[in-house]
């Protein structure tokens, strides 16, 4: 049955993202071939992962990143995982209602 026409009850965001593009240390968890975030650290504050939205690979130059989309109660946010530097990015942000 489809859910075409029915409001979510997840928040929505209400702006445009904010490109943000920093490095942050991010706390995950290993399960067999799958990295799920927990929380991660942006400016000296912690933010804990409350849901993963959306995992996917994307190309950026000759290399892939995985793109992590996250959300806690507050905001909606983009985590990218360089797996051949094993560094994250935090890169970009969405407010939500």
């Amino acid at each position: 049955m489809s859910d075409r026409g029915h409001r979510s009850s997840l928040p929505l965001p209400t702006s445009a993202p904010t490109k943000i593009q920093v490095p942050v240390r991010v706390a995950v968890d290993f399960a067999g071939t799958k990295v799920r975030p927990l929380a991660f650290v942006w400016s000296g504050r912690k933010y804990v992962v409350e849901k993963v939205n959306l995992v996917y690979k994307r190309q950026q130059g000759d290399r892939y990143l995985w793109s992590f989309a996250v959300s806690d109660a507050a905001n909606s946010y983009v985590l990218l995982y360089d797996p051949e530097t094993l560094r994250w990015t935090l890169d970009e942000v969405y407010t939500l209602e």
